[in-house]
């Protein structure tokens, strides 16, 4: 894959030595040889890479290429979807609104939006845009995603059926990562704001930062002539995809960007709001935006917290403020604040699994390059075992599905396929039809017109071939079916089991 050459770059004399710090100078040529070997080491197709300090752009560089079919090389002006980065979007805006007065971080959110819901009355009545955007009001890790993939609901359907989530974690002292959490907090925003949230946030954030080519809407991404295709990999290699319109969580996950624009949303957070000597956001409303909120890690030497739509790591005396994203269309993004340093890293990617341990790697580069002058370990291998641990089947939220044991050997025939047949329905998850083809089952869950398909396995469960995971028919006495359990919808705090309702 052909490596783009260096678009901008800046090599200034700035060294701040007395903090352990190299100088840049000397540092940018050894960081930009060293970003290049690891982008061709991973097969990504296209990288964007910036770096920014003291409110001045000290590298910028693109590699590759955004679309593997034509060729076109990545440009800063290439739009790339940010993924989870969009969380610090979200609490940038609401941010502005805290510092106009209009919002405080501890107003009840359901005070603000009636509609909002929980599956606990006494939680909902408390909960507070800081719960929401620190991620510890008990919803459970990636609770109602599946709502929006699997069953193709809309914001708000999703919105109303959180009243039938089970919370899974204690209030305040739990924290579980929830993009409905911080989608919730957005709309609640927007309802204080009487405008639709992708509206605030190009109001608030977008327009008055200068950041042109940026949007919270999904077409302003995919209908851009310059934009990034997504690859999905296999060991190494990149495969085109579909684009994922995830506009339905935009607050969490649906924003997209460009290198440029990118730089100056880093200097925004680094300098207190201001950009350009406009002051976007209050200096002290933003900066609480930055301060941990919700301890996840912690030992002696360092703290891993939950702040606002930003992750908080302090380590080695030294503080960072961070968020990445990923999509496994084929998205991995990384944005690294340094405060102290007043600096920061901005990489983006249109590959996955291959762009997490890309832009990791890159990350820790830097990081090494600048505080101590030298790369200290292969940031790449250990990276690329972390994430394919973490991909594995049952290992993770990444992959919840316990996997199917093989069928018995002495595995029964299911009984004629139209048994199964009907609609099935539950709070939570809503409808889902089970149809029937030539070998098998049909599911078509919710809105979906993409069906999961399943064969028969031993007698009245049926295997989904995809996830490896079982679909077990209740028969009643009278032959009938009555009820069905989705393993792949039986996920902490949902149920997997759904009532036949109609044939």
């Amino acid at each position: 894959m052909p490596s783009g050459q260096p678009v901008a770059i800046q090599n200034t004399n700035l060294s701040t030595g007395s903090n352990g710090t190299q100088e840049i100078a000397t540092i940018i040529p050894q960081f930009d040889a060293y970003a290049e070997q690891t982008f061709r080491r991973s097969g990504v197709p296209g990288m964007a890479v910036a770096v920014v300090q003291n409110d001045t752009v000290i590298y910028l560089r693109c590699f590759g290429v955004k679309n593997i079919t034509t060729q076109e090389p990545v440009t800063p002006d290439t739009r790339f979807q940010l993924a989870s980065i969009s969380k610090s979007f979200t609490s940038a805006s609401i941010a502005s609104m805290v510092g106009n007065g209009e919002l405080s971080w501890d107003d009840k959110v359901a005070t603000i939006n009636p509609d909002f819901q929980l599956a606990d009355l006494w939680v909902t009545e408390h909960v507070t845009f800081r719960d929401l955007l620190s991620q510890r009001t008990g919803l459970p890790q990636y609770g109602s995603d599946e709502l929006q993939s699997a069953f193709a609901y809309n914001r708000s359907e999703i919105l109303n059926r959180l009243r039938y989530l089970t919370l899974t974690g204690e209030f305040r002292s739990s924290y579980a990562y929830s993009n409905i959490g911080i989608t919730s907090a957005a709309e609640a925003a927007a309802v204080r704001a009487g405008m639709p949230w992708e509206d605030l946030v190009a109001e608030r954030v977008f327009v008055p930062a200068g950041m042109n080519n940026t949007s919270a809407r999904f077409d302003d991404f995919a209908l851009a002539g310059d934009h990034a295709d997504t690859y999905p990999m296999t060991n190494g290699t990149a495969v085109a995809g579909p684009l994922m319109n995830d506009e339905v969580n935009s607050p969490a996950g649906g924003v997209s960007s460009t290198i440029n624009d990118m730089t100056r949303y880093a200097r925004l957070q680094l300098n207190e709001g201001s950009i350009d000597g406009k002051q976007v956001i209050a200096a002290e409303a933003l900066h609480e935006t930055h301060k941990p909120q919700n301890i996840m890690n912690s030992s002696n030497t360092s703290i891993m917290a939950y702040a606002l739509g930003w992750d908080f790591i302090a380590e080695n005396g030294r503080v960072r403020v961070e968020h990445g994203g990923d999509l496994s269309s084929g998205v991995s993004t990384y944005i690294t604040l340094y405060p102290e340093e007043k600096m920061g890293i901005v990489i983006l990617t249109n590959g996955f699994p291959e762009g997490y341990t890309l832009k990791t790697a890159v990350t820790k580069g830097w990081d090494d390059l600048y505080f101590s002058g030298t790369v200290k370990k292969d940031w790449y291998n250990e990276t690329e075992a972390l994430i394919n641990s973490a991909l594995e089947p049952g290992a993770s939220a990444l992959n919840p599905y316990t996997q199917a044991s093989p069928a018995p050997a002495d595995a029964e025939p299911a009984r004629p396929l139209v048994t199964y047949t009907g609609t099935y329905s539950q709070d939570y998850y809503g409808t889902l039809r089970v149809d029937t083809n030539e070998t098998g089952l049909l599911v078509y869950p919710g809105h979906s017109t993409d069906p999961m398909f399943l064969v028969p396995y031993d007698r009245d469960t049926f295997l989904n071939q995809e996830t490896n995971t079982v679909v077990n028919f209740t028969v009643g006495n009278a032959g009938t079916v009555t009820s069905a359990w989705f393993a792949p919808f039986d996920l902490p705090g949902r149920n997997g089991t759904f009532v036949r309702i109609s044939l």
